[in-house]
């Protein structure tokens, strides 16, 4: 029965400056975070280990180009790649198969020169795993085109991707959400719930970016999930036991209970 452990937005900073504008998220505290679910880690004995992006806590200036203080832009990218390389270096130490996404608060080129290409596909523990590296459109709602959705009808149409599946998004298909002025789940996301339902194909749609979190069982008992962000206490993380026909067992714990 596999094993997947998956947390998600984690915010993290430690060679950046400062901490996230949002004080509920522990940015200045997840390095120490991580050496504790590293223990979780061990004691678990996950198979694979995923991460639904936002690793790091990078200022939206910085993202675009520019800087909030009187720092370079280059030298907030020099502090974000050390950052994204403690990161590295903590998933290379649990001695566990895992597999990581950049978030809207990652600067994509700097997560890649780190972390490389990590789209998809990737046989692991018995599943083909498809990472998407979506964006924020103009009005802040998240969209999937271009290579991305390309990637996404290969996954459901292909012959040679016919096989148990699981998605791997910063992003939510399901369920609509809206807050904070932000709707969170894609835009046509009732067509790609659609289709991923009628391919057959898909166990698991993983994701991030929703602080609060949620967890929905589709037709087919197909999972839309994401656990509550990392960077907020009580540090919350999702465990799936996955079989090979029902939906899996699913449980949320925390570092902090």
């Amino acid at each position: 029965m596999p094993r997947l452990l998956h947390f998600t937005d984690m915010h993290l900073r430690h060679h950046q400056p400062g901490t996230a504008t949002d004080p509920k998220r522990l940015s200045r505290s997840m390095l120490a975070t991580l050496e504790r679910l590293e223990v979780e880690v061990r004691d678990l004995e996950p198979d694979v280990v995923v991460m639904t992006g936002d690793l790091l806590d990078i200022p939206d200036e910085v993202i675009f180009g520019g800087s909030p203080d009187g720092r370079s832009n280059a030298q907030w990218l020099v502090e974000a790649a050390a950052d994204f390389q403690l990161v590295k270096d903590w998933f290379d130490g649990i001695g566990v198969p895992y597999l990581v996404i950049p978030g809207n608060h990652d600067h994509e080129a700097t997560f890649k020169q780190v972390f490389g290409d990590t789209k998809g596909p990737r046989d692991e523990a018995g599943f083909r795993f498809f990472s998407f590296w979506d964006q924020l459109a103009a009005d802040r709602q998240p969209e999937r085109i271009d290579t991305s959705a390309d990637l996404f009808h290969a996954a459901l149409n292909a012959p040679e991707h016919d096989c148990f599946q699981i998605h791997l998004q910063h992003y939510m298909i399901d369920p609509p959400t809206f807050s904070r002025g932000s709707q969170y789940e894609y835009k046509n996301a009732a067509k790609m719930k659609h289709d991923i339902e009628k391919c057959g194909r898909v166990r698991a749609v993983l994701s991030g970016h929703y602080h609060p979190g949620s967890l929905v069982v589709g037709a087919g008992d197909i999972i839309h999930s994401l656990p509550p962000a990392f960077c907020e206490a009580p540090h919350t993380f999702r465990i799936y036991d996955f079989d090979d026909i029902t939906t899996p067992v699913i449980k949320d714990l925390a570092l902090d209970p």
